[in-house]
């Protein structure tokens, strides 16, 4: 939200409308029985939203004129003098080609931007499945298992547990988790909802009956106390069952005027909540190292490129290691990224942009 607020003021506006801020994450058992409440800290006037990706997407959208999106499918990305070539090139299926002078891919888990960054490398580093499944908008990791997710909305009356405390519910039980918070501000009656479970392997599709997953959601957790749930699974259903995915780690992020932002650089599993805030936080840190590189006296704007390229490397690395780490204690103790104290969320939550990149650039001879 930080990253938004200090974008577009109109765009922050925005998805504060069409989110839910929540200050609470209220954990349960299945049979209905609270076992903690963890309270959100504050940090000056900054808020923590649950929203759905899409809608994040769409606002953003909606904040950039049609006349500056060309939308065409990317066939290949060739790094700058692969081929003899003094730009980086992007093929696509149309057949036609463009130079430019920089490639970003946010291009998601499954990047064809990334397998072209190392499609000469012996490692593999493609998206694997990975332990988890999830239904809904927060992933609560239960077993080294591999999962998937499953998630929607539907309307009904907020519970008060949701709409008096600005809560996030998260039921824990034996063979997965679900749980709901508000879709939008408490005034509306659309509840979000979301479950993970464990499975070997992924559906062979995404695109499932809804009749599939409304009995796959009753079979495995029809059985619970939870009076909300019970009421959740009398309408729930969602047409896309999403196995969860993440990204080896990576020895760079780009290189030949070619840059990985987000997902397609770091993909971890959702148990944390912070994709997209992440993908955000790099698309921030590197606009503000590349513009103070290409003011550097001497330098060439391909050689700027590339010292951006690896400052935001070595920039995002460290933040994103410690995020990871606090996931994988976790995920070893069963338990989930919500909460558990000071140190966990000054790490999520404490980022100092302006300092992060401060430091890289320092080290580049470049101070703010």
């Amino acid at each position: 939200m930080r990253v938004l607020h200090n974008l577009d003021r109109a765009v922050y506006a925005t998805i504060q409308k069409r989110g839910f801020a929540y200050k609470t994450v209220r954990l349960r058992t299945s049979s209905g029985v609270d076992l903690s409440i963890e309270r959100r800290t504050e940090r000056d006037d900054d808020v923590t939203m649950i929203m759905a990706r899409q809608a994040v997407w769409r606002t953003l959208r909606e904040a950039i004129p049609d006349d500056d999106i060309v939308i065409r499918k990317v066939l290949s990305v060739t790094k700058r003098a692969h081929f003899g070539n003094m730009k980086p090139v992007v093929s696509f299926a149309d057949g036609g080609s463009v130079e430019f002078d920089l490639v970003v891919g946010a291009d998601g888990v499954h990047s064809t931007v990334r397998k072209q960054v190392f499609n000469n490398d012996d490692i593999d580093y493609s998206a694997a499945f990975a332990p988890c499944v999830i239904i809904g908008a927060l992933l609560i990791n239960i077993s080294s298992s591999k999962r998937c997710g499953i998630w929607g909305f539907i309307s009904m009356s907020i519970p008060k547990e949701v709409s008096e405390n600005e809560s996030v519910v998260i039921i824990l039980g034996d063979r997965g988790s679900m749980g709901y918070s508000a879709y939008r501000p408490t005034n509306e009656g659309s509840l979000s909802w979301w479950s993970v479970y464990e499975t070997e392997e992924p559906p062979s599709r995404k695109e499932v009956p809804r009749e599939f997953v409304s009995a796959l959601l009753q079979r495995t957790f029809g059985h619970w106390e939870e009076k909300n749930i019970q009421t959740i699974l009398q309408k729930a259903s969602a047409p896309f069952i999403y196995p969860i995915w993440t990204v080896p780690d990576l020895p760079t992020w780009g290189d030949g005027g070619v840059v990985l932002i987000g997902d397609a650089a770091h993909a971890m599993t959702p148990d944390i909540g912070q994709g997209t805030s992440q993908a955000f936080e790099d698309s921030e840190a590197f606009g503000m190292i590349l513009g103070h590189v290409l003011r550097k006296e001497g330098i060439s704007e391909d050689d700027a490129i590339d010292l951006a390229v690896r400052g935001i490397y070595e920039c995002r690395l460290p933040r994103l290691s410690k995020i990871k780490l606090l996931n994988s204690r976790a995920q070893s103790k069963g338990n989930n990224m919500q909460s558990k104290g000071f140190e966990q969320e000054d790490i999520l939550y404490g980022w100092n942009v302006e300092e992060e990149t401060r430091k890289v650039l320092e080290k580049y001879s470049q101070p703010l």
